[in-house]
């Protein structure tokens, strides 16, 4: 359990109070952790609390969580605060919708608990990351200033869609990055399809075949980085 000072700060915003109580419940022996229920106070009390992340409802009365996000998006003090969307019963067009206006992540309800609290954290390391000069995993290094890549010391060319490719799944090491991640965050929704995605990886895994780690294929949903121990 994290000490107080330590914890870092997430806001829940859902319209019904019971999820918000057990979202609550959930975070609170590692996180530092605030709701409200009422859509319209949502971005006031984020405003407020400066939270390391937002748990947002999509569907809420009022004021959508689509909308908080595009607000949220637009103001210098929240433009790269992780996003994180809750929902039920949601159409693939509305998930590739809050990608689009900055969602960094999509948890269908019901969720499982582990999956949440694993999506969090791998969420908060991503920041945490973003906001360093230096990427590191194993033998691989990456300098996100100059944007050079090294396995070793010997530098690696990618180009720059591999090079996000590559920050992604850094960023998200041991953790699963879905196909529709890539095609949001990688390529920003242009019309392209998972075979992009599968081919670009594949060239990026032959320029850095000497990492000492894999970049390992989830059948029907994404990758996931290793590190070999």
């Amino acid at each position: 359990m994290a000490d107080v000072q330590d914890k870092k700060k997430i806001v829940i915003i859902d319209d019904y109070e019971e999820s918000c109580k057990l979202l609550q419940e959930v975070l609170e022996p590692n996180y530092e952790c605030a709701y409200t229920c009422d859509s319209s106070k949502a971005v006031e009390l984020i405003f407020e609390k400066k939270p390391d992340l937002i748990l947002l409802d999509y569907k809420m009365p009022g004021m959508q969580g689509i909308d908080i996000c595009r607000v949220l998006r637009d103001n210098d003090v929240t433009k790269n605060t992780p996003i994180i969307f809750l929902s039920g019963a949601v159409t693939i067009d509305e998930r590739i919708k809050a990608f689009e206006y900055g969602a960094d992540d999509f948890v269908t309800k019901p969720f499982h608990v582990k999956e949440l609290l694993l999506r969090v954290k791998a969420r908060l390391s991503e920041r945490e990351n973003d906001q360093a000069a230096e990427l590191q995993v194993g033998n691989l290094k990456m300098n996100l200033l100059s944007r050079q890549v090294y396995v070793d010391v010997e530098e690696v060319q990618l180009t720059p869609k591999q090079f996000d490719i590559l920050k992604l799944l850094v960023s998200n090491k041991n953790n699963l990055v879905t196909r529709e991640t890539f095609l949001v965050r990688i390529w920003n929704g242009t019309e392209v399809t998972a075979r992009n995605v599968d081919s670009q990886i594949n060239y990026l895994k032959r320029k850095i075949e000497k990492f000492r780690g894999k970049i390992i294929a989830v059948p029907s949903l994404g990758y996931r980085l290793e590190e070999t121990k």
